[in-house]
């Protein structure tokens, strides 16, 4: 167990706000999503609440609606909470709710004038019980599956001095509000049930706070030479702002800077400019990486057998399907050509990654190296991609915490692409 202090907020809040896909859209799949610098056109999102955040009935949610945007809907927990609500002229709102006790999923669906859908956005609010002290476990949330070591944020009221944590019985440490208490669990594979008691500063109880967890068993990745020819691939392309960032907000563009041809079909247009966002520059790189192995190998020219129409899904699985999902691990594993790696001891420069921070907004990018402290305890990382705060392709520094613009640890999703010689059958 290591208790971690918060880590330092990064200087401009990167990427503010996105949806379903890592950073972008761009694969088969013709949904519009919302992009990474609010406002585009057709974007929803809440404001003043961060995802795990406490709120105390009655509240009032707050959103934001791009030009696009005629009309906006609540969802509670999948199903319709609030009818439409026209969108004001300034494109900000508010929902006005009250709700007992407990923790529900809050969906704001933006549409257009024809009634059609354009854009969602969600998180998860815990209701806490009026005017009563309370704690909340952040993260993991309710029902997760999660990797180790299995990393713990909590929030509480003021009175709140000091807050426990258990699993099953078992004690797992203390930490105050806002600090990250890393626990490495030995049973995996199983839910277990953690509760998070508060106490104020002469040791009282005030408040507790359950949840269920699965922690996963995790792999065992090997090294791989795909690491290397990806590092030497991003030496190629410029990190003077000359290689643009550029998402726009309704199109199938693939988000590359170059044309990419697979089995003599163009599978992507690279932008005129170069310009790129997160999920096809990365997508980018493999294909070109993968490209040189296979002349190097004597390879068939396929991915594992893959046609054009399993391209297409691949690249999909690669730009995320989902809020908060994986995306690059998901896609090498259902085509059999990497491995998800779970143990942060294994990750290795070269590596992909997928990030979701507590705002909601996600990123794709190829893993450099590790931030530590004085005590060699991980408090962020070094990467490469394409981002907005970088004027485009550059390497960029992050932090883990649990503020709004920090990476959350328990959504941090790490793939491994192995080389012709290591790949299984997929179909």
């Amino acid at each position: 167990m290591r208790l971690l202090p918060p880590a330092c907020r990064l200087a401009a809040m990167l990427l503010p706000m996105v949806s379903v896909w890592a950073c972008g859209g761009g694969s088969q799949d013709t949904r519009t999503t919302p992009g990474p610098d609010f406002r585009q056109d057709t974007d929803v999102s809440f404001t003043g609440f961060i995802n795990g955040d406490t709120v105390q009935s009655p509240f009032l949610l707050g959103y934001q609606a791009g030009s696009d945007v005629a009309d906006v809907r609540l969802d509670l927990d999948g199903d319709a909470f609030l009818d439409l609500t026209a969108v004001p002229q300034d494109g900000a709102g508010q929902f006005a709710i009250t709700l007992d006790p407990g923790r529900y999923r809050f969906t704001v669906v933006g549409l257009n004038g024809d009634g059609a859908q354009l854009s969602d956005y969600s998180i998860s609010l815990r209701v806490a019980e009026a005017d009563q002290p309370w704690v909340s476990i952040v993260s993991p949330s309710d029902g997760a599956l999660v990797q180790n070591p299995v990393s713990f944020v909590v929030s509480a009221s003021d009175d709140v001095d000091a807050v426990t944590l258990s699993a099953d019985g078992w004690d797992l440490g203390t930490l105050a509000p806002g600090d990250i208490l890393s626990y490495e669990f030995s049973g995996t594979g199983y839910a277990r049930d953690v509760q998070a008691d508060a106490y104020d500063s002469a040791g009282a109880l005030l408040a507790s706070d359950t949840i269920s967890l699965t922690v996963d068993p995790g792999t065992n990745p090997v090294d791989s030479d795909f690491n290397a020819t990806v590092l030497k691939m991003l030496a190629t392309y410029p990190t003077d702002g000359s290689y643009g960032y550029y998402w726009p907000s309704d199109s199938d563009w693939a988000g590359t800077t170059q044309d990419i041809r697979y089995r003599d079909t163009l599978v992507a247009q690279g932008d005129p400019e170069h310009r790129s966002y997160c999920s096809g520059i990365t997508w980018e790189t493999f294909m070109r990486a993968w490209t040189q192995i296979d002349l190097q190998t004597g390879g068939d020219g396929t991915l594992n057998g893959m046609t054009v129409d399993d391209l297409y899904d691949f690249r999909t699985d690669w730009y995320v399907r989902d809020l908060w999902g994986d995306g690059v691990g998901l896609a090498v594993e259902n085509y059999g050509i990497g491995e998800r790696v779970t143990d942060w001891a294994d990750v290795r420069p070269g590596d992909y990654v997928q990030i979701w921070r507590y705002s909601g907004s996600g990123h794709t990018f190829v893993f450099i190296d590790w931030l530590t402290d004085d005590d060699g305890a991980i408090t962020g990382l070094r990467y490469w991609s394409s981002q907005g705060s970088t004027d485009g392709i550059a390497y960029n520094d992050e932090d883990f915490g649990s503020g709004g613009s920090d990476i959350d640890p328990n959504y941090f999703f790490v793939a491994r692409v192995y080389t012709p010689d290591n790949w299984v059958p997929w179909f």
